[in-house]
């Protein structure tokens, strides 16, 4: 079996660092997308919102769901809200 190769292994591995207090870290790259889902205060899901800027992102006051990084077509958790 052969060893993954680096583009490979990007695809695979979350670019999104854990850290033990709970926050987490990457890199932005250029391209990259932040999406935030999840439902409203009644239960009603929400369209997801698109930004191009993380601060834009995070900004918005999420009564429950998740903020996600968007990279090649893939959505990577960065942060779940549960209230």
């Amino acid at each position: 079996m052969r060893e993954p190769t680096n583009e490979e292994m990007q695809r695979i591995c979350s670019p999104i660092e854990r850290h033990p207090d709970g926050g987490s870290a990457w890199t932005h790259q250029d391209g990259d997308q932040y999406l935030v889902t999840g439902v409203d205060t009644r239960g009603k899901r929400f369209k997801a919102l698109r930004f191009d800027n993380w601060n834009q992102a995070k900004c918005i006051n999420l009564y429950r769901g998740t903020y996600w990084l968007l990279r090649n077509n893939r959505r990577y958790r960065i942060m779940s809200v549960y209230n």
